[in-house]
């Protein structure tokens, strides 16, 4: 089976993001001329993308897709093409800051802390750092806005061992 991802999906995925930026709705015309790509190949994309990172509507034209269009991308979509975060990104990020301050720092006791401190979230605690990063950011492990507000009061923490 051939990968289609990176060589189809993410140009498509990429240019529909920037494109929604610019206007409420992109048609696979405006996509293929942005991304060089055949029309045929931009609706095998959109269609394989959606509804997962898409909202693609098909108009009646005749099985032409010039004017069949992409109404919004999903917070999956924004993502993926990095223009949301996700927890994991956030602290993989800080990971790197850490690193980076660390090559820079000419006290080899701060420069020690930092390459330490880079080294945790990079590794050993990193799954907890990742936890920490979506309670604070309200994004779930995958970076997507929470369903809803979280949970508080008694339920919260699990079963209420008041009598009702």
């Amino acid at each position: 089976m051939e990968d289609t991802w990176g060589p189809r999906e993410m140009p498509v995925l990429t240019a529909l993001v920037a494109l929604l930026d610019q206007s409420y709705m992109v048609t696979v015309s405006d996509i293929a001329e942005r991304t060089g790509l055949e029309q045929a190949e931009v609706t095998r994309s959109l269609d394989a993308m959606d509804p997962t990172f898409v909202d693609f509507r098909k108009t009646e034209t005749g099985g032409d897709p010039t004017f069949w269009y992409v109404l919004k991308v999903t917070p999956q979509a924004r993502q993926a093409v990095g223009q949301w975060p996700t927890a994991e990104g956030l602290i993989d990020r800080l990971a790197k800051a850490f690193r980076d301050a660390a090559e820079n720092e000419d006290d080899p006791e701060r420069h020690y802390q930092l390459r330490q401190a880079a080294g945790l979230l990079g590794d050993s605690i990193r799954d907890v750092a990742v936890q920490i990063a979506a309670t604070i950011t309200g994004l779930s492990l995958t970076g997507s806005p929470p369903a809803g507000p979280p949970p508080t009061g008694p339920s919260a923490s699990g079963p209420s061992t008041e009598a009702g």
